[in-house]
Parts: C-alpha cells; structure tokens; sequence
C-alpha cells in the first residue's frame, strides 16, 4: 500500500469517529459551524455555606459583678467597699471618684484627681480609662464574679478623710442605729401561762406540718411537759 493510500484510509477514519473537545475549549460558532453536538462539562457541585460566627456583644466578665474594698493604709485611713460593681463597666476613673468623694486636703477642699493613685497589687494602675476587668485581666477566678478584691489607694501630698454621712454612708447608718427598745408587756414565765402562746405554737407547728391533728397532740405534749417541769 502507498503512502497516499494509507494517509486517506486513516483521515477517512478519523473522519467517522466523533471530535471531542476540551473542557475550556473555545471558539466562534459564526465562523466555525457545528457539525457534531457536544456536552458540557458537569459543574461541581456547589459547596455549602459557612456558618457565620457570631461575635459576643460581651467581653469576658462583662456580665459580672464583683465587691471592690478599696484601703488606703496612711495619710489618710480610708477602708471602704463598693458592692456589685460590674467589671465591664466600672473604670478606675470610677473608683478615683469614689475616694475624691471621702477626702479633702488640707484646705478642705477637693483633692485633684491627678493626685489619687489607683493601685492593685502594690503597682500603680496606669490610665483611667481602664475597667475592671481589664485591670483583672490575669485573674480568670476573680472574673468570674461574685468576689470580693482589694484595691489600694495612695493620694500624693497626703489628704483627710471626711466624716460625714455623704463621704461615709456604712459608717452614718451605724451611727444612726440606736438600741433595741425593750419588750412591753408580759415575758418569761408569764407568757407560758396565757392560753394565747400555745394557740401559737399550735399555729406554727400546724403550718409546718400540715397537718392539724398532730399539731394539737404535739401542743398538749408540750403543754405537759411543761407543767410537768415546773
């Protein structure tokens, strides 16, 4: 067979068998026209969604509430405490404005902010702007609320603690206290001997026994032994 023979048996082969095309093949369907039909390649499917993170509106311990005794050992002695306290929302400025309100200089009047040092830890608290819990920051037990820290005060220059019911509420409500007034009426032995006591005590045990029977026996027992003891 000639070479000429051979080369139009193989094109007349290649002719009969379908044209495959590539996945990214391209061309112009107005210049070149269609003469098999083809398929395009199958996309892959679609992967799902990410779950979106949801970021806390809240920093750790932000819901969290603390007791704060702050003490100052000298010049002046000042040993307070601010109950719940949120660590999210209580600054060091805060708690410098606490102690302002309980102190005076020598002139009695106000001590400049610049001069009260907030302290944790025996070191000073830099800024004011600072929050508990980012002044807590290292201590994961405590930020967990429901504790109680100290947090120490130095004012420069020295200052007096003010007495009186606006700087010192705790120790105003202490004053006003007064004691007890005593008992009018019948006691001791007299009160055992009126019918109303053991209508009591039968009311008392009625209602924590639930139950009426045995609260009558158990106030005739007592009854009782009371006249049995005397």
């Amino acid at each position: 067979m000639s070479e000429l023979t051979f080369t139009k048996s193989f094109l007349s082969t290649l002719d009969s068998r379908p044209i495959k095309l590539r996945a990214d093949h391209v061309f112009d369907p107005e210049q070149v026209g269609l003469r098999v039909p083809y398929t395009l390649p199958r996309l892959s499917a679609p992967h799902p969604p990410m779950p979106k993170k949801v970021k806390s509106a809240h920093a750790p311990g932000s819901s969290k509430s603390i007791t704060v005794r702050v003490k100052s050992a000298r010049n002046p002695v000042l040993d307070f405490v601010i109950s719940n306290a949120p660590l999210s929302t209580t600054s060091v400025q805060d708690i410098r404005d606490a102690v302002r309100a309980r102190v005076t200089d020598a002139q009695g009047g106000q001590v400049p902010l610049e001069k009260i040092k907030i302290l944790y830890k025996r070191k000073p608290v830099s800024g004011t702007g600072k929050t508990l819990a980012e002044v807590l920051a290292d201590e994961p037990a405590i930020l967990a609320g429901g504790k109680e820290v100290e947090i120490g005060v130095m004012i420069i220059g020295g200052a007096q603690a003010i007495e009186s019911s606006v700087a010192q509420p705790e120790a105003a409500e202490k004053r006003d206290e007064s004691p007890p007034k005593a008992a009018v009426g019948p006691s001791g032995e007299e009160v055992l001997r009126t019918d109303a006591f053991w209508d009591d005590l039968q009311g008392y045990l009625e209602q924590r026994l639930k139950d009426g029977d045995e609260a009558k026996r158990l106030r005739s027992v007592f009854n009782d032994a009371w006249k049995a003891a005397k």
